[in-house]
């Protein structure tokens, strides 16, 4: 079938497609066309992440990869998408990605790794190998290594794998983050792998450091980033001594503690000549001693940051609170504390960076008004009650804000008011299960209900799924296997559930569910594991609508309408099927492709919900 698409060159497709993740092209624009599909085959090298994707996704995109043109994996079996690396290698075989550069694997086990292990070794462009394990058991890949003659880049959880089952140094090895280390796996690591460039560890003990110092090996180091445990404290001589091995360093980042009187000294850091030849610096400084009401010592430190070599010669801005010293590049941009919304004590003239960078913002209980309007950015918002909600002025300006958690009992009335004014929150999390007399919020898909909160009983699951018909993901407490299988029922568009429980004992099965539930269909596939007080599934739902150019692309900076100008330059580009977005558009950007292309891109709703859209694109302003 021809799409107006097919008169668009691949040049200004090629451009389209860098607005969007390399899974979000395939899902969106594969089996549109035959020309797409071309233009698709030949696009790049593919970067596919598929850490917490929808199994629908996830299953149409292997049904169509390329996989010569994969250079670079991403798998996880978290608890948005348990069994993932299980089944993606069920399907296909490691060694066929003959030009796989990066391998990242994500939540797994020796369990899930063992039968990998042998085909890491036939892929001979890997550089970059990067896992994260779900136990406290370590990966074995010790010995494997050994066989990887163009890895450079390493990732590991945990330091204990250098212990005792690397046989030779590892000299093709630059990049290394080696998780957590104790002293003796900190003195194995330097003799497998001498050759480092970069370095990124977290130490368990402060005598650690002097091991590092004291030995003339990792010189060639040119980034360092350290960690030291929060229970053991360090002095600036000790960090001094430390730098000082390492002359070709360039980036440092420091997660320390200390005294304040001892490391939060500005003064004495610029002294030191390795800070002088630093390139970047990031660190955060936790205190031993937090400040009370010591707005003059607070002031003491800023000042000591502010000098020319920290402002005007190296640009390293620090914020200083009553708990630590930081630079503005380690600001936590997840969890801000309001009882005050003024930007912190920094070195910095210009707090607009504060207000862009927050995105989460959790507010305090003593609380009586608060002015949010400045934080523009904002993504998440976490309130105590439902005082705190209505207490917050215009919180329907908030175009980015995704997520809204409430820890106490809400009044239905309130919210189902706040979500049908803000059509842009589609994450919540509540403390209660009672959601009697309101109305059903289709705009929600992603639900969780607290764990203090249990439901006991097929009333409240009925009710719970008439509230949030359109729930793709959902945490929830039950206590029994039974409701389990009614919210798999009930839930027509779930595709990952995460269930919590203290009582029950009978392991849960594929077979059972499959006889129970209505994945007993042969159009649903799904993954699942049963884990302490916790069960996990993974569902690809047959029943979510197949929308032209599959227009439910989450995590959305996507592009979707295109105006191709030729003579009339009032040429109007809509979408050829029913679920048509009607857009309501005020600012858009414009790209000129040549003399007769004229092309605009907009960010869509952060997740497109194809019940809410049904009227043609129309009324869209055209510059020029």
């Amino acid at each position: 079938m021809t799409t107006h698409f097919d008169r668009l060159p691949v040049e200004l497709l090629y451009m389209i497609f860098q607005f969007m993740s390399n899974c979000d092209v395939i899902w969106s624009f594969f089996d549109v066309s035959p020309y797409l599909n071309a233009v698709l085959d030949n696009y790049s090298w593919h970067t596919l992440n598929f850490k917490s994707i929808l199994k629908i996704r996830f299953d149409f995109i292997c049904n169509h990869l390329n996989l010569q043109r994969v250079i670079s994996l991403t798998l996880s079996n978290d608890l948005k998408t348990p069994g993932q690396v299980q089944l993606f290698f069920n399907r296909f075989n490691l060694r066929d990605f003959i030009n796989l550069r990066s391998l990242t694997l994500l939540s797994i086990t020796n369990e899930d790794l063992n039968p990998i292990l042998s085909d890491l070794s036939k892929l001979k462009y890997l550089t970059s190998l990067i896992t994260e394990c779900r136990s406290s058991q370590p990966l074995l890949l010790g010995q494997i290594l050994t066989q990887l003659k163009s890895l450079e880049n390493l990732s590991v959880s945990h330091g204990d794998i250098f212990d005792h089952n690397v046989a030779l140094p590892l000299r093709n090895l630059k990049v290394l983050q080696a998780g957590t280390c104790n002293f003796l796996e900190l003195r194995r690591l330097q003799m497998i792998v001498p050759s480092l460039v970069s370095l990124k560890i977290s130490l368990q003990a402060n005598h650690q450091l002097q091991l590092l110092s004291d030995l003339d090996i990792w010189s060639s180091l040119e980034r360092l980033s350290l960690t030291l445990n929060r229970e053991t404290t360090t002095t600036f001589f000790e960090i001094q001594r430390l730098l000082f091995r390492f002359h070709n360093l360039t980036h440092l980042t420091l997660n320390i503690c200390g005294s304040t009187d001892n490391l939060a000294d500005g003064y004495r850091w610029e002294t030191c000549s390795t800070i002088i030849r630093l390139c970047k610096f990031n660190f955060i400084i936790e205190f031993i001693d937090p400040f009370i009401d010591d707005n003059r010592a607070m002031h003491e430190i800023l000042k000591s940051f502010s000098t020319c070599f920290w402002r005007d010669i190296k640009k390293w801005y620090v914020v200083v609170t009553t708990h630590n010293v930081y630079t503005i590049s380690c600001f936590d941009d997840q969890l801000f504390i309001v009882p005050t919304t003024s930007s912190p004590l920094c070195t910095s003239s210009d707090n607009r960076w504060f207000y862009s960078k927050t995105k989460r913002i959790k507010i305090g209980k003593n609380i009586s008004s608060i002015n949010l309007n400045r934080f523009y950015n904002l993504e998440r918002l976490d309130l105590f009650d439902e005082n705190k909600l209505l207490s917050i002025y215009n919180i329907n300006q908030f175009i980015h804000l995704r997520h809204l958690i409430i820890y106490q009992t809400i009044s239905n009335k309130i919210l189902g008011n706040i979500l049908k004014h803000n059509s842009n929150i589609d994450h919540l999390t509540l403390s209660q299960n009672n959601f009697h007399e309101l109305s059903p919020l289709e705009n929600i898909h992603y639900l969780k209900i607290e764990c203090i909160i249990k439901f006991t009983n097929r009333t409240q699951i009925k009710e719970l799924s008439r509230i949030f018909p359109c729930v793709e993901r959902l945490f929830i407490h039950v206590n029994s296997i039974r409701l389990i299988c009614q919210i798999i029922n009930d839930f027509h568009h779930l595709g990952n559930g995460v269930f919590q429980f203290n009582d029950i004992t009978k392991p849960i099965s594929k077979e059972w569910l499959k006889e129970n539930t209505r994945l007993n269909n042969k159009t649903y596939s799904f993954t699942c594991r049963s884990e302490s007080h916790r069960f996990l599934i993974w569902i690809s739902n047959s029943v979510v609508p197949t929308i032209y150019l599959k227009d439910n692309i989450s995590q959305a900076l996507a592009m979707i309408a295109i105006i191709s100008l030729c003579a009339d330059r009032n040429a109007l580009f809509e979408i050829e099927k029913p679920h048509i977005l009607q857009l309501e558009i005020q600012t858009i950007p414009s790209i000129i492709i040549g003399p007769n292309i004229f092309c605009l891109i907009f960010p869509l709703p952060a997740r497109y919900n194809p019940c809410k859209y049904g009227q043609p694109l129309k009324n869209i302003a055209c510059r020029p």
